[in-house]
């Protein structure tokens, strides 16, 4: 099972079977990808058998990166195009009014402990 994760220019996350054991396969590969030019840093995840490519978005694409390492890591098989951005769901867009709302009430009650601690604290001193 192989399947892009998240990706975003200078960021790519793609989950194979190969990250998740350690593995002669798993150590080779990672130290190929590492030197590809344009990634700069690698994170793996073995326990989710996943790994965080970072790289240079200037020097190449996110298309242009997975084609290097399909060249690199012929033994796990990355798919062949990245996924395109999903519609928002109307409630997912609805949300951030709903974080402001919450932002507004929390605001609102912490404005009236810092009030009651700072009464009682005036009442107690004088």
């Amino acid at each position: 099972m192989n399947e892009y994760l998240h990706h975003v220019p200078g960021r790519i996350r793609i989950r194979a079977r190969l990250f998740r054991s350690e593995s002669r396969e798993r150590s080779q590969a990672l130290r190929r990808l590492r030197a590809l030019p344009p990634v700069r840093n690698l994170r793996l995840n073995e326990k989710a058998g996943s790994v965080t490519v970072f790289y240079d978005a200037g020097e190449t694409s996110g298309t242009e990166l997975l084609q290097a390492l399909r060249r690199e890591c012929p033994q796990a098989t990355f798919p062949e195009t990245p996924p395109s951005r999903q519609r928002i769901p109307v409630a997912a867009a609805q949300r951030p009014i709903a974080a402001e709302i919450g932002k507004v009430a929390l605001n609102m009650l912490v404005n009236k402990g810092v009030s009651y601690s700072l009464s009682t604290l005036l009442r107690t001193r004088f």
